[in-house]
């Protein structure tokens, strides 16, 4: 029987790893983890449960009781047993999810049922920390990065098509500020493991990405 891999991708906002893992899971039929989609059921469950986002003792306690799992190659998100896909969609979860998202014990708790999605294999795990703190004993391991101008330029061209009116220039800098903050976090801060494969998608499309790292698991696969 061929072995069912755990991959983990992280890097910066605006680099393309949401897109990049999600095609990956598909491909290889594996389960999609979003860790983002993970804090917004934490989230909505807070908010089910009437807790204030500053109340990190309730919180922490609920998170111990928040049983997260995904189907349909991540898109189908289920909080307890009930599909919460579309309600983790909201501005209501926008509005909460960062002051949840930040207390360290709380993340502990995510990570723990992270490591337990991920424990039988079959997973493609994204996030900023995916392979450095949630995952660092993953079989595989990317990096996925561009430089800050293509990053902009993609984060433009998609307000763009949404009729949203602003600046690449007023994009790029704050791309900088987030990876500043995100490199600088004191807990679990974006860093790049020694073994991950980087893969700077600048100058790529979609789909070399793709190529490019299903040829690298299918190498691992045949060591």
């Amino acid at each position: 029987m061929v072995k069912r891999l755990t991959i983990a991708m992280d890097g910066p906002a605006g680099s393309g790893k949401s897109t990049v893992a999600r095609s990956i899971a598909k491909a290889l039929d594996y389960v999609y983890l979003n860790s983002g989609s993970m804090y917004r059921a934490m989230t909505l469950f807070s908010i089910q449960e009437g807790i204030n986002p500053t109340d990190e003792i309730r919180l922490i306690a609920l998170a111990k009781r928040c049983q997260i799992e995904f189907s349909n190659n991540g898109q189908t998100t289920f909080l307890n047993g009930t599909d919460v896909s579309k309600q983790i969609r909201t501005p209501a979860i926008e509005e909460k999810i960062v002051a949840i998202a930040r207390i360290p014990a709380l993340r502990q708790e995510m990570v723990c049922q992270q490591r337990r999605i991920a424990s039988e294999g079959g997973v493609v795990a994204e996030g900023r920390d995916t392979t450095t703190v949630v995952l660092p004993e993953a079989d595989l391991k990317f990096y996925v990065t561009a430089s800050v101008e293509e990053r902009a330029k993609r984060r433009f061209q998609e307000l763009q098509s949404k009729g949203i009116d602003c600046s690449e220039q007023q994009i790029a800098r704050e791309i900088q500020e987030r990876d500043t903050a995100d490199q600088s976090r004191e807990h679990s801060p974006l860093q790049m493991a020694e073994d991950a494969i980087v893969v700077d998608t600048t100058n790529l499309t979609i789909d070399e990405v793709i190529a490019f790292i299903l040829t690298q698991i299918e190498q691992w696969s045949l060591c």
